[in-house]
């Protein structure tokens, strides 16, 4: 009697453990204000449960993207509010652990990646089921954390609104970034001539991952070197946006991901410039999915820049605040 009693006690209070479930509470990077980085601190709140269509993933990896710190500054209170406290990335790796009801495609076990609104620089984080694909088993969880956000802005420009062919001269400013250089990947694998333009210190690197032209933008005019070209895409903005459209050739296509396209030039210039919201029809995971095909056989590549424990998640925003990362920005939630 007293062996059956502590064995029915061990198991009430251990089984949850031994089962894999979740702790009660977990590590979270909170945005409590707008601010510096002062505004962020590294807290303990309740592990949130998945709701009906979603899945709980126990967060090995998280990327930081340019819109992270620009929430975090304040820039963006009126085009992109967020109810505060508010935990910042958009993008994660990690395996699932739970499934909330009417998710029959994911089971716990699954390792993952997957496009948030918001919450990855936490130890779990819930994702609707249609934002979910599988991790490329060639990466490992940080670089495939890297992939979402910034691959996925590169592919619904590139091929969902370009649809970029063969032969074609590609235009990428900012070539060197997470959006950039999948990008120039991007590009090179449609068998296009790609150019791009960065800082001389990253020229090599594009050069090795498929650009066939690099401008320093430091020294020369873009538009003194790149004619004719079929397709720009922009990912820095401002003047080098404005100066754009005299480089393309008559009813060539303009892209930006970070500003509105001059309307009077893509006009008087019979230029495509379409709306990158209207770039596809799929579900983000069905993207991602193919954007993890093309991890998997090595025609992408993820470029790192520097990695952080969750510790120290507030300087991987600062880092991206700089604007000069080569690639991605990653916070190791589970070291």
């Amino acid at each position: 009697m007293q062996l059956t009693f502590v064995l029915g006690l061990f198991l009430f209070l251990f089984a949850p453990f031994a089962s894999g479930a979740a702790p009660a509470q977990m590590r979270a990077l909170l945005m409590t204000g707008y601010g510096s980085s002062d505004v962020l601190r590294l807290d303990r709140i309740p592990v949130p449960a998945p709701a009906a269509g979603e899945v709980r993933i126990r967060v090995h990896a998280a990327s930081i993207n340019p819109i992270d710190w620009k929430i975090r500054s304040g820039l963006l209170q009126k085009s992109f509010p967020v109810s505060l406290p508010y935990i910042p990335s958009r993008d994660v790796a990690g395996t699932i652990d739970a499934v909330g009801p009417n998710v029959t495609r994911w089971k716990a076990g699954d390792d993952v990646i997957a496009l948030l609104d918001g919450g990855g620089l936490a130890e779990y984080v819930n994702a609707p089921a249609e934002s979910v694909a599988l991790k490329p088993a060639r990466l490992s969880f940080e670089a495939a954390a890297g992939i979402p956000t910034a691959s996925l802005a590169a592919w619904r420009t590139l091929i969902g609104n370009a649809d970029i062919k063969p032969g074609q001269r590609v235009l990428i400013h900012g070539g060197a970034g997470g959006v950039g250089s999948t990008a120039v990947q991007l590009a090179h694998w449609r068998g296009a001539h790609v150019i791009a333009t960065a800082s001389a210190r990253n020229h090599e690197y594009l050069k090795a991952i498929g650009a066939d032209e690099v401008i320093d933008y430091r020294t020369t005019r873009f538009e003194e070197v790149a004619k004719n070209v079929d397709v720009v895409l922009d990912t820095v903005g401002g003047d080098t946006l404005q100066r754009s459209p005299a480089v393309l050739r008559e009813g060539g296509t303009l892209l930006s991901i970070v500003a509105r396209l001059p309307a009077q030039a893509c006009s008087e210039r019979k230029l495509h410039c379409p709306d990158p919201s209207t770039a596809t029809q799929e579900q983000p995971g069905e993207e991602l999915t193919k954007l993890a095909q093309l991890f998997d056989s090595g025609a992408l590549k993820i470029s790192i820049e520097a990695e952080f424990p969750l510790e120290q998640a507030a300087k991987a925003l600062e880092l991206s605040e700089t604007e000069r990362a080569r690639g991605k920005i990653i916070v190791r939630v589970i070291d």
